[in-house]
């Protein structure tokens, strides 16, 4: 059989396909188009990776070394800046300590109002303040404005009522509170005196000077476009923004005028980082979402943080000729890759193409077919192997034509046998199957019988436990009866020691009554003695007024008697009223065991009649017992025999299986011996197709023609 399917394999395998399914040219799957298309994107994919990470890298070296230059310029116009906002706090702390200035001052604040005395020293004050804005092109103003007063200021040029807004303004108040230090205001709009540009002014107060006197405070105004120009010198770059905000985050400095003194948006502001210096580089989106380097550095001097913003784009322009340069490289790479493409096409698949129709002409049947091999490379190395197979194959076809004439005379050989062997083993196998038949009848009944024999030992043995089940739910029953009478007999004890625990409170509360009375009888006593206690006061209080100042020390002693009775007389009632309550609730108690006594007398009653019944079941549990031991002995004589009975049908039946078994294997054997005569019979016929099929095919093939068909790769 194996043989047989081994031989169709064969033939299967060497049928002929048509030629057009070989000639069918897909150029996905062609190996020259894979190598055309490996050399492209490969060298596509190289170049352009090698271009987008110059590109970024360049990107991120021109932005971190622009970055630190930025940083670097706001840094040195920061320092710049405090340099000259330095010069004027410490000209405002000049001014504070100048002695003349002092001594003018308070020449004007003692000398009579309009004299000579108080305007010379106003001059001298005006003139004073002149001396300091000297070469100082970006002061506005010099002040010396009064505190808690509305007397005018005095400044460069005359005096000045300044309005309350500015006197009451939080930067005044701040100047006040700091004693002395120097405090720099936020941009003044219309400066001190609301006539001016925007300025900003460093302020102190002059405390040291004035402790009996009036308080001045020096104002050195400033102009804002001092400030402006400093910062419009620094150039970091096209569409660069410089500003100052202070540390509420409020634009102290802005290109647009119209910012000052507003709130700076919340990414233009630093994070408040606790005491850290508000100084770094970090990106950050504007409002219309633009990337953005932003760099900042506070100032030392007044705690202001000078802010940069640069647009990324502006950054990476440099970086954008790398990116263009990039993409060319990328088209004159693909360019180069198709033509080295291409020419590996021509030199690997166009061999390949000339093999495969050589193929495709030796699968139509012509092993004639040969390959000339020119070259020593592999191609050359694959075609030398085509011309080895083909030789092979043009052999192997030869002695398979051999082999398939051999095969075909076994063949009717074997049929002719096959079917004498197959008559007998039909005749062999009826006679074993009615043998069969009869053992696996007779087997049948055996087990049946047996079955049945079990289910019954299986009943009886559900009997025996259901008996021993209910003999112990007897005795628990039994135990559970006799524990009941215990107790009752216990409670009926206990019941009597009741009863007679409520006769003894019953004499003894009817004695305490009695009791109650007899004190109630000498309380009576006490109240006749306390009586006449009074009356003897009385008496005696009498005969002390008779005697007059020698009977003063007898009438003492009378009232304390008579204070002893009063006070006697209340605790007689008081313990009267005691003895009364006491009396009406022994009454009550009296009266609650009357009503009580016969409840107890019923229940004592219960407690005897539920003694008597559990005595009765007691006994009634003791007799079942008896009645369950002798079923148990029937049932377990029943089991013993139903035992016997069991075994006995069990070898009946093993004797009838292991008969029926070995009919049915001689059965078995036969029939088995019937279809392997049959399955030789279907063998021997499929052998002899198989073999004309094989003979037919072989015919197909032209391995004897001389004249070999030769192409040359």
């Amino acid at each position: 059989m194996k043989f047989v399917s081994m031989l169709r394999r064969m033939m299967q395998g060497i049928k002929l396909r048509p030629i057009a399914s070989y000639a069918k040219y897909r150029p996905s799957r062609s190996v020259g188009t894979r190598l055309f298309l490996m050399f492209v994107v490969s060298i596509m994919v190289f170049v352009s990776a090698v271009g987008i990470v110059s590109y970024y890298v360049s990107r991120q070296a021109i932005e971190q070394k622009v970055s630190e230059t930025s940083y670097q310029t706001i840094t040195q116009a920061v320092e710049k800046m405090d340099v000259v906002l330095n010069t004027y706090s410490k000209m405002s702390m000049q001014i504070m300590v100048d002695p003349n200035l002092t001594d003018w001052v308070k020449n004007y604040l003692s000398a009579p109002e309009h004299s000579y005395e108080q305007v010379q020293a106003m001059k001298n004050i005006r003139e004073t303040l002149q001396g300091y804005t000297a070469g100082h092109n970006a002061l506005e103003d010099i002040y010396l404005i009064p505190v808690g007063t509305n007397d005018k200021a005095f400044s460069t040029e005359t005096t000045v009522q300044l309005s309350d807004e500015v006197k009451n303004s939080t930067w005044m108040q701040q100047v006040v509170k700091n004693q002395g230090r120097a405090v720099w205001s936020d941009t003044l709009l219309t400066g001190v005196n609301k006539s001016h540009e925007p300025t900003i002014v460093v302020s102190r107060l002059m405390t040291d000077l004035f402790a009996k006197q009036q308080k001045f405070v020096v104002v050195v105004e400033i102009h804002m476009q001092s400030l402006a120009e400093m910062f419009n010198t620094i150039n970091m770059g096209e569409g660069t923004s410089l500003s100052l905000v202070n540390r509420n985050g409020q634009f102290i400095y802005h290109p647009d005028a119209a910012l000052v003194t507003k709130s700076a948006p919340e990414w233009l502001v630093p994070a408040d980082k606790e005491q850290e210096k508000w100084s770094g580089t970090e990106h950050v989106l504007s409002s219309d979402n633009t990337d953005l380097l932003k760099v900042y550095h506070e100032s030392k001097e007044n705690k202001w943080t000078a802010i940069g913003t640069i647009p990324v784009d502006v950054l990476v322009e440099d970086a954008e000729v790398i990116l263009i340069v990039t993409f060319v490289s990328i088209i004159v790479a693909a360019i180069f890759a198709m033509v080295i493409g291409f020419a590996a096409t021509r030199m690997i698949a166009s061999p390949l193409t000339v093999l495969r129709n050589l193929m495709s002409r030796a699968a139509d049947g012509q092993l004639t077919v040969r390959a000339t091999v020119n070259s020593k490379d592999e191609i050359g190395e694959l075609s030398g192997g085509f011309n080895q197979m083909m030789e092979q194959i043009t052999e192997l076809m030869k002695r398979t034509d051999s082999s398939a004439r051999h095969v075909l005379d076994t063949a009717q050989q074997l049929t002719h046998a096959s079917k004498s062997t197959g008559v007998a083993a039909e005749e062999i196998a009826l006679a074993t199957e009615e043998i069969a038949k009869g053992a696996l009848s007779l087997a049948s009944e055996a087990e049946r019988g047996h079955d049945l024999t079990q289910q019954m030992a299986a009943q009886t043995q559900l009997v025996v436990h259901a008996n021993e089940k209910m003999e112990q739910s007897a005795n628990l029953v039994q135990q559970s009866s006799r524990l009941g009478a215990s107790y009752m007999s216990s409670l009926k004890e206990r019941t009597d020691a009741v009863e007679d625990t409520i006769r003894l409170l019953t004499n003894r509360v009817n004695e305490l009554s009695n009791s109650t009375a007899s004190i109630r009888n000498v309380l009576k006593v006490l109240q006749d003695m306390t009586k006449q206690t009074n009356i003897l006061s009385l008496n005696a209080t009498i005969e002390a007024a008779r005697a007059g100042a020698a009977g003063r020390g007898f009438r003492v002693v009378a009232d304390e008697i008579h204070n002893l009775a009063d006070q006697s007389r209340q605790s007689i009632n008081m313990v009267a009223n005691i003895t009364q309550r006491i009396e009406q609730e022994m009454k009550d108690t009296v009266e609650t065991l009357h009503e009580a006594f016969p409840t107890f007398q019923l229940q004592k009653e219960a407690v005897q009649e539920t003694d008597e019944i559990f005595k009765q079941v007691g006994q009634r549990m003791t007799d079942m017992n008896v009645h369950l031991d002798e079923v148990g002995q029937s049932v377990e004589e029943l089991h013993r025999v139903q035992s016997v009975i069991v075994d006995a049908m069990s070898n009946v039946s093993a004797v009838s299986e292991e008969s029926s078994a070995t009919s049915e294997e001689v059965a078995s054997l036969s029939q088995e011996q019937l279809n392997v005569s049959k399955q030789l019979i279907g063998l021997s016929n499929q052998l002899e197709s198989v073999s004309n099929e094989l003979q037919q095919s072989l015919s197909q093939f032209q391995y004897h023609s001389e004249e070999e068909q030769v192409c040359h790769l």
